[in-house]
């Protein structure tokens, strides 16, 4: 391994950029924000006192929207700079150990270390390259190479995701960081409300580079085209605050007051938000204006019930907010109103529950399109409005009997 001349500014060099990315990912965010705040259209020449005296009044609520904003800016940026990313050396022995037995896979290690973010998380970082005796075709994975690290360090790793994908002659350094404990696997139906081309609900799964897992479904008010550009700007938002880093209670505030601030042009849509922790299984659901969720385990089912106002309504979101405990073989139902709305009485409901529990299938796609199915046949085939059914499984890594997507 060739020595580092200078070890220490090359450290100093990748925290930079480490506490860079995440600083501009909150601008993106913010961009995302601003164009939602722009008001369109040309302004009136000549007003009457009462609607200068409203149009003040409106003027001076956009700029207390844009003050608190900034303090949450402010807050933001300051959690930011606190957090903390320390590099753990394994030592000139073990080092070399790793760089003899990747030399036998091909493969030169200019360097390696060890990251331990703030939340105790680690990452492995490697620079290297391919050996010049092997083929100029021959090419090894990320895939591959997290393998290799795995067995040395005794550490399951995987790679994090970002370029390079594949190691070459020339050297490139890769990032990789521990398998979390869980693995979810997803699947959704959804009908379109009759008479409609284009379905209002809107639905979205992303999982964070801190091993987070969000189920994000989003109904427009109202059906069509424009209900469904409604949820979709709504979830656009959300995936680019959320894989920004910044908390559900921050993200659903800057997205309501976005659609409060758009007036007539902007619709009220409902949030429908699960996060799991695939490292803890923590699950943390938050709804506005969304309906009842529920979570099977074995033959149990749990509702997890919603009352609350849609985004765009108030300027202070008051969310439905709950949290529990994942366990391997959990599954966890989202539903847009559509679907729920067929047993919105009592005995409805009940039975809904003992319609997830008795499901005859272990996949969620097919769980998924099992409900809609009954839910379709069950009105005789009237679809009276858009429907959504998401459904996400949890399953230990440990466990060998975890199902794969076919």
């Amino acid at each position: 391994m060739k020595n580092r001349l200078d070890q220490r500014g090359q450290e100093a060099f990748y925290l930079l950029e480490y506490e860079k990315k995440r600083m501009q990912d909150c601008a993106l965010s913010l961009n995302s924000l601003a164009s939602a705040f722009m008001i369109h259209g040309e302004k009136e020449e000549s007003r009457e006192d009462r609607q200068t005296l409203l149009w003040e009044k409106r003027m001076e609520e956009n700029r207390q929207l844009f003050s608190g904003h900034l303090q949450e800016m402010a807050e933001e940026i300051k959690k930011t700079s606190r957090e903390s990313v320390r590099i753990i050396r394994l030592g000139r022995r073990k080092e070399k150990q790793i760089a003899r037995m990747l030399c036998l896979e091909g493969l030169v290690l200019d360097d390696f270390y060890l990251l331990e973010k703030g939340n105790g998380k680690r990452e492995a970082v490697a620079s290297l390259h391919l050996a010049h005796r092997i083929k100029r075709n021959q090419v090894c994975s990320a895939e591959e190479v997290a393998g290799f690290l795995s067995v040395l360090l005794e550490t399951k790793l995987v790679s994090t995701g970002r370029p390079p994908f594949f190691v070459t002659k020339d050297t490139q350094t890769m990032y990789f960081q521990e398998e979390s404990r869980f693995t979810v696997l997803t699947g959704f139906a959804r009908a379109v409300k009759e008479k409609e081309k284009i379905s209002g609900d809107n639905h979205s799964f992303f999982e964070t580079a801190e091993g987070e897992f969000y189920a994000l479904l989003s109904d427009g008010m109202g059906s069509g085209s424009k209900a469904c550009a409604d949820s979709e700007l709504v979830l656009n938002m959300a995936e680019k605050f959320l894989s920004s880093g910044f908390s559900e209670k921050r993200a659903m505030q800057f997205i309501n007051d976005a659609l409060i601030v758009g007036g007539e042009n902007q619709n009220m849509s409902t949030m429908d938000l699960c996060r799991i922790n695939l490292y803890t299984g923590e699950a943390d659901f938050l709804k506005i204006g969304a309906t009842s969720s529920l979570i099977k385990r074995d033959g149990d089912v749990e509702e997890l019930p919603a009352n609350s106002l849609p985004l765009g309504v108030f300027s202070h979101l008051e969310p439905c907010r709950k949290r529990r405990r994942l366990m391997d073989g959990d599954y966890v139902f989202l539903f847009s109103d559509g679907v729920t709305d067929s047993f919105h009485t009592e005995e409805g409901k009940e039975f809904l529950k003992q319609l997830v529990a008795e499901i005859p299938y272990r996949h969620p796609g097919e769980m998924a399109g099992y409900l809609m199915k009954y839910v379709i046949q069950a009105a005789q085939g009237r679809i009276r409005d858009d429907m959504t059914v998401l459904v996400i499984g949890v399953w230990d890594n440990q466990n060998e009997e975890i199902l794969t997507d076919n």
